[in-house]
């Protein structure tokens, strides 16, 4: 799949459901991949990692180490999702809303059990995935969308070397720095696209004016998305911050804030790059604009100098036999000289008014740059 249609899919709102299905119907995307099981099984003293063909492997790796975290990524399969929920007791409701994937950023508390929901972020080109977080007393389970890649590598990393003190806390860490990871994905990702739109900025003088606004309305379009992702984003994580849930500890709560704080930053930096592009592009509006004005002006000072000297031409081209200077001898010659004469008197009172020279600055006449004072 294209990246265009990819980003079209992603803004287009499909539900699949029929209108008064039974709630917590668990209906998947039939073009969705078939899911990629991982469970990872920890305490202070001991790990175990291994891939998951059959979810009967799953009960020996249950309570036998204090947090186990199951990874599924692909959401090909309503039976897994099912089979998952009956397993960790998952409210239907939140598995629903986690084959559906057009979920905003959310925290729903179903009393042994929390339910995240937001999105994970890679590009530009922007592509996105939902991914949901089902936390309890001892596991933690994540489902993502299937995309390559994700942003949980250095929490893995961390848990197999044992960094940090993710391996002697509880799944709440855990499912803290997991949200911590993927919320701090979406920084890189605004880097570069404030890297673009420099590019753009600096390209104004001298880019094709045509194919820059389509550049800066596909980049405007996927930083609209990305605010309309990132909004609900703080909300979520405020939700976490204010506590009152069961799975989340104190000690937990006070590292949430980080990523409250992170998400206030990134709407902060989203609104600035849309003000940016709103700016970049009346800029250039305002340059297509000028640069028609100047055609414009070029044009009517070309025509203006040839109204006289086609009303000259058109005077001296009557066929009257009594015309004065019709069979004069040197007629086309005085006939050349006058429009001359009318042609080079109109120059010189356009340039007098100013009227040829451009309107827009050279290069040259820019503000000086500053330079520092010699010590």
């Amino acid at each position: 799949m294209s990246h265009s249609s990819r980003r079209r899919r992603e803004r287009t709102f499909s539900r699949r459901l029929e209108p008064g299905a039974a709630p917590g119907t668990v209906a998947v995307d039939p073009s969705a991949p078939p899911p990629i099981m991982t469970v990872i099984s920890y305490g202070p003293d001991e790990i175990r990692e291994q891939r998951l063909i059959d979810l009967q492997e799953l009960g020996p790796l249950l309570h036998q180490l204090p947090v186990t975290w199951v990874n599924v990524d692909g959401l090909g399969n309503a039976e897994i999702v099912k089979q998952l929920g009956q397993q960790f007791c998952l409210h239907p409701l939140a598995l629903e809303d986690t084959v559906n994937t057009h979920q905003r950023a959310k925290v729903d508390d179903y009393g042994d059990v929390l339910y995240i929901v937001m999105r994970m972020v890679q590009g530009p080109p922007l592509v996105s995935e939902q991914v949901s977080f089902f936390v309890g007393q001892n596991f933690l389970v994540t489902f993502q969308e299937g995309l390559e890649g994700d942003a949980f590598n250095a929490v893995r990393d961390r848990i197999r070397k044992k960094r940090g003190r993710v391996r002697d806390v509880g799944p709440d860490y855990l499912l803290y720095e997991l949200l911590d990871a993927v919320i701090d994905g979406y920084f890189p990702v605004l880097e570069r696209y404030g890297v673009l739109l420099d590019e753009l900025d600096e390209l104004a003088e001298s880019a094709r004016i045509g194919r820059t606004l389509d550049e800066l309305h596909v980049l405007r379009r996927e930083l609209l998305f990305l605010r309309r992702v990132v909004w609900p984003l703080r909300d979520a994580s405020l939700s976490l911050l204010r506590g009152g849930h069961a799975s989340i500890s104190q000690d937990t709560q006070l590292y949430l804030r980080d990523c409250y704080d992170h998400a206030t930053h990134l709407i902060d930096i989203l609104e600035i790059y849309r003000e940016t592009c709103a700016d970049l592009r009346d800029f250039y509006y305002s340059k297509l604009s000028n640069r028609t004005n100047e055609i414009m002006r070029t044009l009517t000072v070309i025509a203006t100098i040839f109204m006289p000297l086609s009303f000259i031409a058109g005077l001296y081209g009557m066929n009257f036999e009594y015309m004065p200077e019709l069979h004069w001898r040197h007629g086309y010659l005085m006939t050349l000289s006058l429009m001359a004469c009318v042609t080079t008197g109109f120059l010189i009172f356009f340039w007098r008014k100013g009227w040829l020279q451009s309107a827009e600055p050279k290069l040259s006449s820019a503000l000086p740059v500053f330079e520092p004072p010699k010590k």
